[in-house]
């Protein structure tokens, strides 16, 4: 058995098995992490190595790591096959690292191998198939190379761009392969669908240095931004800000005060056609009359007036008539009041986290969720962000499948 951290992983890999070859790279010394952040989504491992991998790192890490036997030659048991019993929609074979070695030969069809033979079998037995391409940075620019990857492409493969730095193309941050791992598997559910996700905290300036703001943390939003690229979405922007790191798959515009949120919403919105518009910023629900240009004297006492402005949820409205989920913080219980406070905007979801006095809603906690449709109220029950944001984006994929029809 292995920990599970609800708050880092949503289980969107249950029941899915993921057949990792592991190619000769210092990058090697990463494969136990991921291996375990694998299984931790909630897949099953079984580890491959070629015998130049097997002898950079003793399988039996792997072995430790996954739980399963590790396959370093194929024998009378045909494992380049058996691994792969099963529904292949649910199996993925993942190539990582993937030497400029393996690229060349899976391009060429070459099987000499352990990795190459999973490959020349998952890929005809159409099993999806993932590589992330390890070496240094002249060789991965190789015209050969290139022309390698675009001929895998063309076949169907999947390939995580690597991570250049000090002229190496390294191998993606485990968070980032993992995404990519789940999207090889499940990404037919938001397969050619955009999504705009506005999320984050908002804060108003009252001088140069100094803002009223709240515990915004931006969680929610970049679990979102996760879970569409997880489930396949083709186009993902992003309004608003995070305390985490901003994915390089998705498009960012950052925005911290109203009228940030604003221009952005409405220039994006007017430029590119969305599926999908999800707005869960925490924005304040008072403007500053007036802000000062100037750093204030603190000695001296000042007087702030707050008034009252259009609602980001109505702006999203007066360009956009797609599907559009809000998220509503509130001390109200009753979701049919909740649902009639956004009767002029009609959204076909509302995300409502009641609101108590006994701890913060915001960062990685477990809040009580209740989704709101346009029939009723789904009781959601106590999640922590990873799986709420799974199950929501799950429920709106299918009224984006209804509203296609």
């Amino acid at each position: 058995m292995i920990d599970t951290d609800e708050t880092k992983f949503a289980g969107s890999l249950a029941g899915k098995k993921i057949v990792l070859a592991v190619t000769a790279s210092i990058s090697i010394y990463r494969v136990p992490d991921l291996i375990r952040d694998l299984r931790r989504e909630g897949a099953d491992v079984t580890v491959g190595m070629s015998r130049e991998a097997a002898a950079m790192i003793n399988p039996n890490i792997m072995k430790w790591a996954s739980e399963n036997e590790v396959v370093t030659e194929i024998t009378g048991y045909i494992e380049h096959i058996s691994c792969f019993s099963g529904n292949p929609k649910d199996t993925l074979l993942m190539v990582c690292p993937a030497s400029y070695n393996f690229i060349g030969k899976a391009s060429s069809g070459i099987s000499d191998d352990v990795p190459s033979l999973f490959f020349s079998f998952a890929l005809g037995n159409g099993n999806p198939v993932l590589i992330a391409p390890v070496m240094h940075e002249g060789m991965m620019i190789n015209p050969i190379n290139i022309e390698n990857l675009e001929k895998l492409r063309n076949t169907g493969v999947s390939i995580i761009p690597p991570r250049i730095h000090h002229e190496k193309a390294k191998i993606s941050e485990t968070e980032k392969l993992v995404d990519y791992a789940v999207r090889s598997l499940e990404g037919h559910v938001l397969r050619n669908r955009n999504v705009l996700i506005i999320g984050g905290r908002g804060e108003e300036k009252i001088d140069p240095v100094r803002n009223i703001t709240n515990s915004g943390t931006g969680t929610t939003a970049w679990w979102l931004i996760r879970t569409a690229f997880r489930l396949g979405a083709e186009k993902i922007v992003f309004i608003g800000n995070t305390e985490h790191g901003i994915p390089d798959y998705v498009q960012f515009h950052r925005s911290s005060t109203m009228d940030q949120f604003e221009a952005n919403t409405r220039t994006t919105l007017s430029s590119f056609s969305f599926d999908l518009v999800v707005n869960s910023a925490s924005l304040p629900d008072y403007r500053l009359e007036r802000s000062f240009k100037e750093k204030l004297d603190s000695s001296e006492p000042i007087e702030l007036k707050l008034i009252t402005g259009k609602k980001l949820n109505h702006i999203i409205r007066e360009t956009y008539n797609g599907i559009l989920a809000v998220f509503k913080l509130s001390r109200e219980k009753d979701p049919n009041l909740v649902r009639i406070n956004f009767k002029d905007v009609e959204p076909d979801l509302i995300i409502f986290n009641p609101f108590t006095d006994e701890k913060l809603p915001f960062g990685s906690v477990k809040n009580n969720y209740t989704f709101i449709t346009r029939d009723g109220a789904i009781e959601a029950g106590y999640l922590y962000k990873p799986r709420m944001t799974w199950n929501m984006m799950l429920l709106l994929a299918d009224k984006i499948g209804e509203k296609s029809q």
